[in-house]
């Protein structure tokens, strides 16, 4: 279904209407005026026309007219308009310069109307005399509608001036208020737009206009709602993650010691994957209640704050660069000033899990370069050259739980899905591409150091 505005609506609902009038106005004034200058210019072709009907006489049987040329041109002449005149009689040949057939049913009283002669619009006027015989006969007048149509036209612009004046200025004034009208609206919808995705807080209903008023209010309900199933996912999914640590930490403790103590060599394997199993699920709660503190209003209202990112990796430095060299691998720093505003435990277990991520999929031998800077943004990069991630398998690796098929390692499909969770709550961009060697992985992350950020 198409989208709908309600400018548009509003704006078509008001103006349409008012065009259709002003056309009808415009259309209604033309015929009035119209008439009034038929009426107007009829009188004064009524003229002519009586004073030649006085001047009617039989010569020889014939109507003629007894005036002289001279009399007949002064009393037809006419500043603007050319006049045509015709005397009819039956049986007789028509006198006068106008050729017309004489419309039936001609009274005593004048009948005006239109026609066409020699090309040209004219205005006739036609009336019965009686002659001296007892007969009677038909006189016509006529004139062209130069004055006539100029005379239409100056009333016309009289008339529609200032009804188009008052048209305008009413779309505008309709333009300007239902723009008022709606800047209500559009303050909700800015304030609306420019929340994080982690504030769930009500929005105020007091600057909302009455009728928009229900819709806010069922909004407030349905954050209200989402806000409370989210901190009950996250409790549940926190209080879970707490519980089954201690355990697997116990359990943890006392295989390890199995193995240290004198144990049959035939349960040694059992208790080796034991250990690993046991590992691995103390791994998936560290990473689940990593992720419950991610998710969105999660973090305290004063998490946020400025920090330089270089901190961050420095630390994390210290911590893996022992485990590198455990596993053979070159991890190195290339690090920047490079401030922005985050929560610090987020971001290093951000990058602890890229970290992380490396030394899984990077054989022995193989190199890790951690970099951190700022230009527009801060940012922070993690390349290694590891057995890296298919072109196709790159938009995915972002969602919980999924693995590459044929990954080695015991990862959970976790790590990258964290990443985006934190990406998400720094508002940052997150890019995972193919190093340029063209071996490996290449991890990018661009966070806005200018961003005002909030949280319930």
């Amino acid at each position: 279904m198409p989208s709908r505005s309600l400018r548009r609506l509003l704006l078509g609902w008001l103006l349409a209407p008012l065009l259709v009038l002003l056309a009808l106005g415009a259309v209604g004034t033309f015929y009035i005026a119209r008439n009034a200058a038929n009426d107007a210019y009829d009188k004064e072709l009524l003229d002519p026309m009586l004073a030649l009907a006085q001047h009617v006489q039989l010569v020889n049987g014939q109507p003629a007219f007894n005036l002289t040329q001279t009399a007949r041109d002064l009393l037809l002449v006419d500043a603007y308009d050319t006049i045509y005149y015709q005397l009819s009689a039956n049986g007789s040949q028509p006198v006068g310069n106008l050729y017309l057939p004489v419309p039936p049913n001609i009274g005593d009283k004048a009948l005006f109307y239109n026609a066409t002669y020699s090309g040209r619009s004219i205005r006739v006027a036609a009336l019965r005399i009686h002659l001296e015989n007892g007969g009677s006969g038909v006189l016509q007048v006529a004139e062209t509608l130069n004055k006539r149509d100029s005379h239409l036209l100056h009333i016309l612009l009289g008339l529609l001036a200032p009804a188009v004046v008052i048209a305008l200025a009413a779309i505008v004034l309709v333009w300007f208020g239902v723009r008022r009208g709606l800047a209500p609206l559009q303050s909700l919808q800015e304030e609306i737009a420019a929340r994080s995705h982690r504030d769930l807080r009500p929005v105020p209903e007091h600057h909302a206009p009455d009728e928009v008023r229900p819709v806010v209010a069922s909004l407030n309900a349905l954050l209200g709602r989402l806000d409370a199933a989210l901190a009950s996912q996250q409790r549940f999914l926190a209080n879970a993650a707490h519980q089954l640590r201690t355990p697997l930490a116990g359990l943890q403790t006392q295989v390890e010691l199995a193995l240290r103590g004198d144990l049959p060599e035939d349960l040694r394997p059992t208790f080796a994957c034991l250990l690993a199993s046991t590992i691995r699920t103390a791994h998936l709660a560290n990473q689940l209640l990593t992720l419950a503190r991610a998710e969105p209003g999660a973090l305290p209202p004063d998490a946020m704050q400025w920090l330089d990112l270089r901190s961050v990796v420095e630390d994390a430095a210290h911590i893996w660069v022992p485990r590198a060299l455990d596993k053979q691998l070159d991890l190195g720093f290339d690090m920047a000033p490079a401030w922005l505003v985050g929560e610090p435990l987020l971001l290093r277990e951000l990058l602890a899990n890229l970290i992380d991520n490396a030394l899984r999929y990077t054989a022995p031998g193989g190199s890790i370069t951690v970099r951190c800077g700022s230009a527009a943004d801060a940012w922070l990069e993690v390349e290694d050259n590891g057995i890296g991630i298919p072109a196709a398998a790159i938009t995915k690796v972002r969602e919980r739980f999924y693995r590459v098929e044929g990954s080695p390692g015991d990862g959970c499909g976790l790590g990258l899905a964290i990443v985006d969770e934190i990406a998400r709550v720094h508002d940052a961009v997150l890019e995972i591409t193919a190093p340029a060697a063209g071996r490996g992985t290449l991890v990018r992350l661009r966070f806005p150091q200018a961003k005002v950020f909030s949280s319930t």
